[in-house]
């Protein structure tokens, strides 16, 4: 399996106690540096060990020998050299000289080529080749060559066997030429290799830069083996974040299925997989204490390529994994989906509004058309006066309906569209809702339902505007006593709320269902739409409550159910001298299911209330 970085043995990080600790930014040299200690070393160790050996069969060394000692001990030069200078590419060439060096030591003490001397020339070709530069390269073929030349001409002048040392030394010398070469070549080679790796890992970095996807290298496991590029940095995230498990624990807990079956398609069918996640990208408090996570939205698109297991490699491929950031276009999205929502919302409003609006528009004028007809036509004329004064009654109370309706749907606009200003002013609210209830009185009566009121002394004035709190008392006693069935029970409660004051309005009618108090308060909405309802109105009371109560700062809560009664709760500030300063801003209607039938008097717990306001 790949590792996350290149990486050695744990076995040989104290090695990093050896190298300069600037040199540890880039993990390849890094690497380099390592092995070139570790193996410095040992040689370096094994020359200390074997000089007791010496001195016990030779005895005391020679001054040639503490020489050619201490150029054995070069390697340990070259680690102190990198530790101490920091500078690889010296330490380098200080090992490679110390080799030629004690190679040219033994080779003049010996009396023909030394085989060992040869050794030690190749060793010192190898460590050029490994420093991946043409210079070491060539400088260490040309003094080696020079050196073997040198021991050719003075080995030819010398008697006895110098003449078949010097061919020996000639025909070592193209040898090594040979070996030089292959070095040379070898190093142009990895020079040319590493150039386009470079090239490829920066085109790759560009391109991923320049689109801003993050790209992962991926096992089977779902572990990050690598990333490219820093697009990742652009969300305040680093590599040690994401290698390892790190990217999996940031993956949403609803979407690590989704995940891990991609990168399982994408293994087994070698084919471009696709799908949507979420990612811890960060982290907020929430202001109770706790840290609440930041997810965006990321395409994850991931593909596997098993060439190297089909040609024998024992490393299997990756999977490629692109992430491309898609929260924007998801927030578009939704947002494209709310609006069109609201507009399928606002058409439905719009055809209840004209069948409601047209169906207590034609009655009150028929029967306005109807009577006036009646009385302007001699041969229909009733003869009783007491008849002719009851159809101008009916005439009279449809155009005061007529006006109503226009009214209510002439605030409505006016909330909606910023245009209403209120006028706040001292007035006792005791008094306001008994005029309200006395308005509200013969309605009642007529309907068989009882109406009643709890106002404790101590809470009487405020400070609003008295027109507007009239119109929401009047909408709620309205629609409350509308829908209480007979020998039913309305009653009006007011109670101090901290520095607002609560005032509900109980009734043991209807309910409402809990599927529609989701949508109490829209305009036009009503919980029975049918056009055969048996009870009239446009929709729009609870609305023009709703804005009128957001125009004083105030909240709204309801809590019923079906058969159960409804309680309505307004919570207005006692002091409103800046309500016509705020901007239109209609309240929403915070709902409660209620669980059980309410008695009469019923209020919503205050404390619920406000923590729901």
């Amino acid at each position: 399996m790949r590792k996350p970085e290149l990486t050695v043995s744990p076995a040989l990080d104290w090695l990093d106690l050896l190298t300069q600790p600037c040199a540890n930014a880039e993990p390849l040299q890094q690497l380099r540096q390592k092995f070139f200690v570790a193996t410095r070393l040992c040689v370096g160790l094994c020359a200390l060990l074997l000089l007791p050996p010496f001195l016990i069969v030779d005895g005391v060394p020679t001054l040639r020998h503490l020489a050619q000692f201490v150029l054995a001990l070069t390697p340990l030069v070259a680690i102190a050299v990198l530790k101490r200078a920091g500078n690889f590419e010296l330490a380098q060439y200080v090992s490679i000289g110390g080799w030629i060096a004690l190679a040219a030591s033994i080779g003049a003490s010996a009396q023909s080529v030394d085989p060992v001397a040869v050794a030690l020339l190749m060793t010192a070709l190898i460590e050029a080749a490994l420093t991946l530069r043409m210079a070491a390269v060539a400088s260490s073929a040309g003094i080696i060559l020079a050196l073997l030349g040198l021991h050719a001409a003075l080995r030819f002048a010398a008697p006895g066997r110098g003449a078949a040392d010097a061919v020996t030394a000639f025909y070592l010398a193209p040898l090594l030429a040979y070996a030089a070469a292959l070095a040379a070549g070898a190093v142009s080679l990895e020079r040319r290799r590493t150039r386009m790796e470079g090239r490829n890992a920066r085109d790759l970095r560009l391109l991923t830069d320049a689109l801003g996807d993050i790209v992962l290298h991926f096992d089977r496991s779902g572990a990050v083996l690598a990333l490219v590029g820093d697009a990742h940095r652009a969300y305040g995230l680093e590599s040690r974040d994401l290698i390892g498990r790190g990217f999996f624990q940031r993956v949403h807990v609803a979407d690590r299925p989704a995940f891990l079956k991609l990168l399982s398609d994408a293994r087994a069918t070698g084919a471009p997989m696709q799908t949507a996640l979420r990612l811890q990208v960060g982290q907020t408090p929430n202001g109770g204490g706790y840290i609440e996570p930041i997810f965006d939205f990321f395409e994850a698109r991931a593909c596997h390529n098993d060439a190297p297991r089909r040609t024998g490699s024992e490393e299997p491929a990756p999977i490629v994994c692109i992430l491309r950031d898609v929260t924007a276009a998801r927030k578009a999205e939704e947002e494209l989906a709310a609006a069109r929502r609201e507009g399928e919302l606002a058409m439905a409003g719009k055809t209840r509004f004209l069948a409601n609006v047209s169906h207590e528009l034609r009655t009150p004028l028929n029967a306005i058309i109807g009577f006036s007809e009646m009385l302007g036509n001699v041969e229909l004329e009733p003869q009783e006066p007491e008849k002719r004064r009851e159809y101008a009654r009916i005439i009279s109370s449809s155009g005061h309906h007529l006006h109503d309706v226009v009214n209510t749907i002439l605030d409505m606009s006016k909330i909606e569209s910023g245009a209403m200003q209120l006028f706040p002013e001292p007035f006792s609210l005791r008094a306001l809702i008994d005029q309200c209830c006395e308005m509200i009185q013969l309605k009642a009566d007529q309907g068989g339902v009882g109406l009643t009121r709890d106002c404790p002394p101590g809470v009487d004035e405020i400070v609003a505007d008295k027109r507007a709190c009239k119109q929401i008392l009047i909408n709620l006693l309205s629609n409350a006593v509308k829908f209480t069935p007979p020998k039913g029970k309305v009653a009006v409660r007011l109670r101090p709320d901290g520095n607002c004051i609560a005032l509900s309005v109980t009734d043991d009618g209807i309910g409402i269902a809990a599927a529609d108090l989701a949508r109490l308060g829209d305009p036009f909405f009503q919980a029975s739409a049918a056009h055969d309802r048996a009870f009239e109105g446009t929709g729009l009371g609870l609305s023009v409550v709703r804005g009128l109560v957001g125009l004083h700062g105030g909240a709204i809560v309801v809590e019923s159910a079906p058969r159960a009664g409804t309680t309505v709760t307004v919570r207005l500030p006692q002091d409103g001298r800046y309500a016509g300063e705020r901007p239109c801003a209609a309240v929403k209607i915070q709902t409660i299911p209620r669980h059980g039938a309410p008695a009469p008097g019923h209020d919503i717990d205050r404390d619920k209330v406000k923590k729901i306001a």
